[in-house]
């Protein structure tokens, strides 16, 4: 039976986290409206395409995070109940390999940016002055991967340490960090594009430290010096592990992203009118992700936690937990959605024939929350758990199988067969994953 204390551990983490995904859209916002300021268009989508192949390349290594949030999450647990394990020894064990990881791959990131750029150049056939403007955009940012790449591997670690809190405002001062400087670059300094690129280098290198700062004093304010690298860090073994786990998540990665760009280019074959419907629509999606991804942080620490302790009936109150407060969110989205689906486009649109056209996709919209708050959750469990081999399979069934295979079957509906065939993927993806849960946790 569920406790009300799980349903408040959970909340006392994800509520930070949905907090901090908030922010995000801001510096978004500020970012399109900074260079809109600008005079040229062109200025605008040449960073937007740059910032585009980057936030791409970002989303597929999401991986360094998701993998070191459940092993930091099991270790956090099983210090908590003094397991004294061969994953468990030294609280820098999992964020060394990670960080590691992370320099080498962003090093690769940075020796590959040319045939990237170049390949990205081609395939946009922007005019002059905007491909000009993406290579600034693109040059200075991705000289700064390494960092960045570094951000996604200690955000991880804290939230498998359940630092809900200090990872809020480190994400929440860095955005406000960066909005600053992207005003006082652009337009004190009149460095226009690379002065927007500059500016979110300083904040990736301020958010950084901070996180830096922040498990430095937490470490040590729970462990003696002696301990604080155990003489296994570099285990061959222990690196296999979390190459196992990368490799997993980043093919999981790959298959999602591929539907999710087969929406956007196979839409744009539609025409311009379905293009930038499809651009509304998503827009439903990406508020989802807001809340929903809070929520899923929460249930990777706390199902992390209670595997380190190998606690069974705790790690049961907290699947409980997780799948209840997912399913009241959701439920939440679909009624905003439902009432105020009009007034939302409003607000993202005043072109009165975009909100026509979105009309028909409506019941979509109202039934994606329903059908995929699942996937997130169960997503969030398997983190946790560290059991990346099961969310590849989910995803490559679903893919190929919910999201191909509906495409197919409805590929005469056009646009809408697009959007039948997403709400499929992410309704396979949470029956399968729920499925294999249920068996597993059962026997």
């Amino acid at each position: 039976m569920l406790t009300s204390r799980a349903s408040k551990t959970l909340l006392t983490l994800a509520l930070p986290m949905i907090l901090a995904n908030l922010s995000q859209p801001l510096l978004g916002l500020v970012d399109t409206a900074v260079l809109g300021h600008l005079g040229d268009t062109q200025l605008l989508a040449g960073a937007a395409v740059g910032a585009f192949l980057l936030s791409q390349i970002i989303w597929l290594l999401g991986f360094l995070r998701m993998s070191i949030t459940g092993l930091a999450a099991q270790q956090f647990g099983s210090r908590c109940a003094k397991l004294v394990t061969a994953q468990s020894t030294g609280w820098f064990d999992d964020l060394g390999r990670g960080l590691i990881s992370a320099l080498i791959l962003g090093i690769g990131l940075y020796l590959l940016s040319g045939p990237l750029l170049q390949l990205m150049m081609q395939l946009t056939q922007l005019p002059n002055l905007a491909q000009d403007s993406m290579q600034t955009y693109f040059s200075i940012r991705i000289a700064n991967a390494p960092v960045m790449l570094f951000n996604l591997v200690l955000i991880g670690w804290l939230v498998g340490h359940q630092r809900a809190r200090q990872v809020m405002w480190i994400q929440i001062l860095g955005n406000i960090l960066n909005i600053v400087l992207n005003l006082i670059l652009v337009f004190a300094f009149d460095l226009a594009v690379a002065g927007l690129a500059y500016a979110t280098v300083l904040s990736e290198w301020a958010m950084c430290l901070a996180s830096l700062w922040v498990v430095y004093h937490y470490v040590f304010a729970h462990t003696s010096r002696g301990v604080l690298l155990s003489q296994g860090w570099c285990k061959i073994a222990a690196f296999y592990r979390m190459l196992s786990l990368n490799r997993d998540l980043f093919l999981r990665s790959v298959f999602l992203q591929g539907c999710l760009a087969f929406v956007t280019y196979q839409g744009a074959r539609y025409g311009v009118e379905s293009a930038a419907v499809n651009a509304l629509l998503m827009q439903f999606f990406v508020i989802i992700a807001l809340g929903l991804d809070g929520i899923a942080n929460a249930i990777e620490a706390l199902v992390g936690e209670a595997e380190g302790q190998q606690d069974t009936v705790q790690q049961r109150q907290n699947i409980l937990a997780s799948l209840l407060w997912s399913s009241i969110m959701a439920v939440g989205f679909s009624v905003t959605f439902a009432l105020g689906f009009d007034q939302i486009l409003g607000l993202l649109t005043n072109q009165t024939s975009l909100i026509e056209l979105a009309q028909p996709y409506y019941w979509i919209i109202v039934a994606l929350p329903l059908l995929a708050h699942w996937c997130y959750c169960f997503d969030g469990i398997y983190i946790g758990l560290t059991r990346a081999k099961v969310m590849r399979n989910s995803m490559f069934i679903s893919a190929v199988v919910g999201f191909l295979g509906v495409f197919w079957l409805f590929q005469d509906w056009q646009n809408m067969g697009l959007w039948l065939a997403l709400l499929a993927l992410q309704t396979m993806r949470g029956v399968t994953l729920g499925i294999h849960l249920w068996v597993t946790t059962t026997d």
